[in-house]
């Protein structure tokens, strides 16, 4: 896990600074046997320049939208 989070880390400098990336944490992969980058990205094609994975760990991209304060 602690591995994980460097990962996460080294993730968010390499690409927090994209448009449209709201947030990276760690969640399982698609086939629930290894730990992944879940990525939060306001519309679908923001996630186009994300890689498939990165440093060893899938890179899972949900689509969530816009996030405002109430």
């Amino acid at each position: 896990m602690d591995q994980a989070r460097e990962i996460q880390k080294a993730f968010e400098e390499q690409f927090g600074d994209k448009e449209g990336l709201l947030g990276v944490g760690i969640c399982l992969n698609p086939r629930q046997d290894d730990l992944a980058l879940n990525v939060s990205v306001s519309r679908r094609q923001q996630a186009t320049h994300l890689p498939k994975s990165f440093a060893g760990l899938d890179v899972v991209v949900d689509v969530v939208g816009s996030i405002r304060a109430f």
